[in-house]
């Protein structure tokens, strides 16, 4: 049960940073007001590190800001010690 409900809690949250990419891009060609980069750093300290990955690629957006890619990767780190943590617990 908490299994499933952890791959399911996974799947939503990187699906709304796969979306927030998108966003931010369509906003960055529309020269309209563009996401905070600290969403992209919470939805990936969330557990959405995967969705932002992919929206990263898919889109080809931010990807040759490399400060960018380290803070989501290690936003992605901890929040998978997080989420350890929290599995193991329960």
């Amino acid at each position: 049960m908490v299994n499933e409900l952890v791959w399911t809690y996974l799947f939503v949250i990187s699906v709304g940073g796969f979306l927030l990419m998108g966003f931010d891009k369509l906003s960055a060609k529309a020269n309209s007001e563009r996401v905070p980069e600290v969403w992209f750093f919470l939805f990936s300290l969330a557990g959405g590190f995967l969705g932002i990955v992919l929206g990263m690629l898919a889109f080809h957006h931010k990807n040759s800001k490399r400060s960018f890619q380290i803070k989501i990767a290690a936003a992605a780190g901890l929040g998978a010690l997080i989420l350890a943590f929290l599995v193991l617990r329960i």
